[in-house]
C-alpha cells in the first residue's frame, strides 16, 4: 500500500498492543495453524482491497472471510450452519472471526491516521492446540459463549482470542470492564460521552446490531 502523510503521532502503548496482537495472529491457533491464521489475514486485506492477492483458501472459507471483513451486517445463522455443513467446527468460525477482526480493526486504526499497514509477519510453525472454554454454550448466539452473547463476550469461547482483542480495544476504547459504567470517564484526550458519540456513529454506520 502507498505511504500516506500522518495525521496523528504514534502511539508507542497502541503500537506495542498491535505488534503483541499480530505475533498472535501469527501462532498456531485452536483450529489453524499459523500459516492458515496469517492467509486469513491476507484475504481480509485481499476482501477490503488493501491487498493485490488473494489468499489460497477453500471457496467456503474465502466466503466467510470476505462476509466477516467487508459485510458482517449480512451475516445469518444458515452461513454458520453452512460452514459446520462443510466439515468444520463452530468454533473455528470463531476462531476466523477473531483473527478477520483483529486485522480488519488494526488496519482500520492505521488507515485512519494515514499510516501504512503493518507487514503481515513470518507463521510461526506447529500444529494447532485448542484451547476452548467448555463452559461454552449457544444461547442467544449462533456460536457458543460463557454467558449471555454479547459484543464483549463474542470471542470467550475461545479465551486466548478474547484476551489478545481486549489487549489491544484497551488501548483504544476501554477494557470490557467498563463498557456499560457510563459514569467511568479513562481520563483521555476524548471525554467519555465524545468516545460514546464517535463509538456509536461507527457503529451505526457499520450496521453493529449490539
Amino acid at each position: 500500500m502507498a505511504s500516506q502523510p500522518t495525521l496523528a503521532a504514534p502511539d508507542p502503548v497502541a503500537d506495542a498492543a498491535i505488534a503483541s496482537a499480530l505475533a498472535h495472529l501469527a501462532a498456531p491457533g485452536s483450529f489453524f495453524t499459523g500459516a492458515e491464521r496469517l492467509a486469513l489475514a491476507q484475504h481480509a486485506r485481499y476482501s477490503r482491497g488493501l491487498d493485490p492477492t488473494a489468499a489460497d483458501l477453500s471457496p467456503v472459507v474465502a466466503e466467510a472471510v470476505r462476509r466477516v471483513a467487508v459485510e458482517a451486517m449480512h451475516s445469518r445463522a444458515e452461513h454458520v450452519a453452512a460452514w459446520e455443513a462443510d466439515g468444520h467446527d463452530v468454533l473455528a468460525y470463531v476462531e476466523l472471526v477473531a483473527v478477520v477482526a483483529q486485522i480488519c480493526s488494526i488496519d482500520s486504526y492505521r488507515v485512519g491516521l494515514g499510516a501504512n499497514l503493518d507487514p503481515l509477519p513470518a507463521a510461526v510453525p506447529g500444529d494447532p492446540t485448542p484451547a476452548n472454554d467448555d463452559r461454552a454454550v449457544t444461547s442467544n448466539a449462533w456460536v457458543p459463549t460463557v454467558g449471555v452473547a454479547l459484543a464483549p463476550t463474542a470471542l470467550n469461547a475461545l479465551p486466548e482470542e478474547k484476551a489478545v482483542k481486549d489487549a489491544v480495544s484497551k488501548e483504544w476504547y476501554l477494557t470490557d470492564e467498563f463498557v456499560h459504567k457510563y459514569d467511568v470517564d479513562p481520563g483521555r484526550e476524548l471525554t467519555r460521552a465524545q468516545m460514546e458519540l464517535v463509538a456509536s456513529r461507527t457503529s451505526y454506520l457499520n450496521e453493529c446490531f449490539f
